[in-house]
């Protein structure tokens, strides 16, 4: 026992020096093996391609002159855009994003604009990276990429970035030629709705105003750009002046990070990106076939009925087009009937807890935009509501938004326009060249008013005067006490003039610079929403009103008088018949009763 109890500390650590010189030798194995490579990282990449003209709210193609001279609009709802951006950015299976930003057929609206670069900032900053896309490039396309993480150009290609402009057309010498005339009776000597029609050429006072207008708006969009690329925005200043800009040059200046070949998307982003990049798009339908009566059912249909909402709901009311009188809906007008029972049915709604009333409107009747304001009024008092003011909300479209409410409008907007005329465009000149000679008999002057062979007599427009400045009074104080602003203060603002939407907000015309995207945001709190879905209306019709289709042509069949080839002319350098035709319908139909008060903004102003 003693002699085998002095040998176990010995045995002991033999053991023990084995195991560690076996542990060793395992280790130093095991350094000595090459290490496997580790499993490459996978990025989500969604490739999103944007396409065509987006709309707020995409209408129908109508049957008139006009839309078949214009040919078919590829318009894309531009909310389903958003929407769709802000369910990437609240998901996690997707790293990147890439936008497609190649398709020239690319526009969007300067309020568009900034609420969808919004939109993407957002993204951003819940951690996904963007990457732009560009080939022959548009402001529109570089100020959407300018907001991307990176940008790459292909190289065989350039940019078209020209500075902000404005065009008007002046048709007082096409008239004279044609033998028409046009009388009129305003308020404001800004209101530019009616120069083009009594003037050949822009007065020296409005062409001043709208330059300092067209100045403010971009230099927004010259800020984004510069701000977006890390820029001065003096560079951007003078690339604008320069207009054509080379890829080369591009990438020189800082606009885009890299250059790459034509139809090298996907090959080149996947080496810009590290790990092993997995390519995704939106899923599209399938084609299906049609049959023709499935089509013609289509086309034929009116508008769709909204159904009635479950769970908590902020509507967001899309007024958009000519303010007109009437009851039925039509496309690319807010007709004051069908837009009041629209209202209604949105009070109606115990569903829909808020209401974003997003406005893009010229304007058109005073009365119908009085009619639409008070059943705003009435929503104002059932629901928390707020003003959104798109590309245009002037004139008219001021007026509807005069309801007590915050007014949000973007940079870009073109707003204000205080102001209401009369107008009636006579043809007795005309006819007389085509051998018609109208023969009147009246009691006196007055019964003679809406003819169409003579323009207003001095004693009609002084007449006129009365009520115009009746209806420009009314529209005073519903601004001064919509704004809570002086009458003295709003005179100073009215008359006509029109301001950015950065103008107006400096001048009290309007409270926050601002989208849809924000005024959820101040819905939300004030209705105190935790979650809740968004729904547009009116729902956009799908087809073509047969009752539109059948009905007499108005101004159309005036304007085919004038001929199809003298207007596809016309429609070529820009000319916006919307308002045209609203006016010349106007003169046609009007027999009795007084004259219609406009309260208008020329849409034939484009900015571009």
């Amino acid at each position: 026992m003693t002699r085998l109890k002095r040998t176990l500390p010995r045995v002991t650590a033999v053991l023990t020096c084995f195991l560690c010189l076996g542990y060793t030798s395992r280790i130093s194995r095991a350094e000595e093996e090459p290490q496997a490579d580790p499993a490459p990282v996978k990025q989500n990449v969604h490739l999103l391609s944007m396409r065509g003209a987006y709309a707020d709210l995409p209408q129908a193609m109508g049957l008139d002159v006009s839309s078949l001279l214009q040919g078919p609009v590829n318009q894309k709802p531009f909310y389903r855009l958003c929407e769709y951006i802000d369910k990437l950015a609240g998901g996690e299976k997707h790293q990147y994003l890439v936008l497609d930003l190649s398709d020239q057929s690319l526009t969007m609206n300067l309020a568009q604009l900034d609420e969808f670069t919004r939109r993407i900032e957002k993204l951003k900053t819940s951690g996904k990276k963007t990457i732009a896309w560009l080939e022959d490039a548009s402001t529109v396309a570089l100020a959407i990429a300018a907001c991307c993480d990176e940008v790459v150009m292909t190289d065989f290609s350039g940019l078209d970035i020209p500075s902000l402009a404005m065009e008007s057309m002046y048709y007082k010498d096409a008239f004279d030629l044609l033998g028409i005339q046009a009388s009129v009776v305003r308020a404001g000597n800004f209101k530019g709705a009616v120069e083009p029609y009594t003037q050949s050429t822009m007065s020296a006072h409005l062409r001043e105003h709208y330059l300092e207008m067209l100045g403010r708006m971009n230099d927004g969009l010259v800020a984004k750009i510069a701000a977006g690329r890390g820029l001065e925005k003096a560079v951007v200043r003078r690339l604008q002046g320069q207009r054509i800009v080379l890829a080369e040059e591009a990438l020189a200046a800082g606009l885009v990070d890299q250059l790459a070949p034509y139809g090298s998307l996907q090959a080149t982003l996947s080496e810009r990106i590290p790990g092993e990049v997995v390519w995704s798009s939106p899923l599209t339908k399938p084609q299906r076939s049609v049959s023709f009566f499935e089509l013609m059912g289509s086309l034929m249909a009116g508008p769709k009925t909204a159904t009635r909402t479950k769970g908590a709901v902020v509507a967001v009311l899309h007024l958009s087009g000519n303010i007109i009188a009437g009851r039925g809906a039509s496309g690319g007008a807010i007709v004051s009937g069908s837009t009041v029972k629209t209202i209604q049915s949105l009070i109606d709604d115990d569903g829909i807890k808020a209401v974003v009333v997003r406005i893009n409107s010229p304007g058109g009747s005073a009365t119908a935009s009085e009619v639409i304001r008070s059943a705003l009024e009435k929503l104002v008092a059932a629901k928390p509501t707020v003003v959104s003011m798109g590309d245009t909300a002037a004139s008219g479209g001021y007026w509807i938004s005069c309801i007590g409410v915050p007014i949000y409008a973007e940079m870009g907007t073109i707003t204000g326009s205080i102001g209401v005329f009369s107008m009636k465009l006579s043809g007795g000149a005309l006819l007389r060249r085509v051998g018609v000679h109208i023969e009147s008999l009246t009691l006196d002057e007055s019964a003679g008013m809406f003819s169409l062979e003579r323009g207003w007599s001095a004693g009609e427009k002084a007449a006129l005067e009365k009520t115009i400045d009746s209806v420009y009074g009314r529209f005073l104080a519903l601004v001064a006490k919509a704004r809570n602003l002086p009458d003295d203060k709003v005179r100073e603002l009215a008359g006509g003039r029109v301001w950015s939407g950065s103008q107006a907000q400096e001048l009290g015309l309007i409270d926050h610079l601002g989208g849809v995207d924000d005024c959820l945001k101040y819905l939300a709190e004030k209705a105190e929403l935790d979650e809740y879905t968004v729904v547009h209306r009116p729902v956009a019709s799908s087809g073509i009103n047969l009752m539109e289709l059948l009905g007499s042509g108005g101004g159309d069949e005036i304007l085919s008088g004038l001929g199809i080839r003298q207007i596809r002319t016309l429609v070529a350098r820009g000319l916006q018949l919307n308002q045209l035709r609203l006016l010349l319908d106007d003169a046609q139909r009007k027999r009795s009763g007084p004259p219609t008060i406009w309260a208008l903004h020329p849409e034939e102003i484009s900015i571009r």
